[in-house]
């Protein structure tokens, strides 16, 4: 894969995932579960941003940016969504650190990708504390404690 094809494919990411995010933070909010959506909403903000910069990089490397996005599936069991965005950030890690051995030769994009490593770990670390949580208080009382 190139820098360019990793980059492309880095922007469509994002911007499906966030739009997923984002539908995902609305129907929460819809139920009630008002801090959960919060944090899903700036996670989908947050990814908005990092395509954005995706593509900032890609005009400032001379290279037209593709509008396209990755389809991700919508979930309606809180569970479900949180044991998706783990698993999805398990396999998204290994690869952005795998791929910044393209950019070894130009600093701002590999920093920029690290900088979305970091992001991203913290999402993983985020969405495993509360699938742990889940398990110890139980769906119930996790759920009341997503209220308001």
């Amino acid at each position: 894969m190139t820098k360019v094809e990793f980059l492309q494919e880095l922007a469509k990411g994002w911007f499906g995932n966030s739009q997923q995010h984002s539908i995902q933070a609305q129907l929460l909010r819809q139920r009630g579960f008002g801090k959960l959506a919060d944090k899903i909403a700036e996670e989908s903000d947050e990814e908005w941003e990092e395509a954005k910069k995706v593509n900032a990089r890609l005009i400032e490397m001379g290279v037209t940016p593709k509008v396209e996005l990755v389809e991700y599936p919508v979930f309606t069991d809180i569970k479900e969504m949180l044991e998706y965005d783990c698993k999805d950030a398990a396999e998204a890690l290994p690869e952005m650190s795998k791929a910044l051995a393209l950019f070894d030769d130009d600093y701002v994009t590999k920093s920029m990708i690290q900088e979305f490593i970091v992001d991203e770990q913290d999402h993983f670390n985020w969405v495993r504390q509360h699938l742990s949580l889940m398990e110890e208080i139980g769906m119930e009382n996790y759920l009341i404690e997503q209220l308001g």
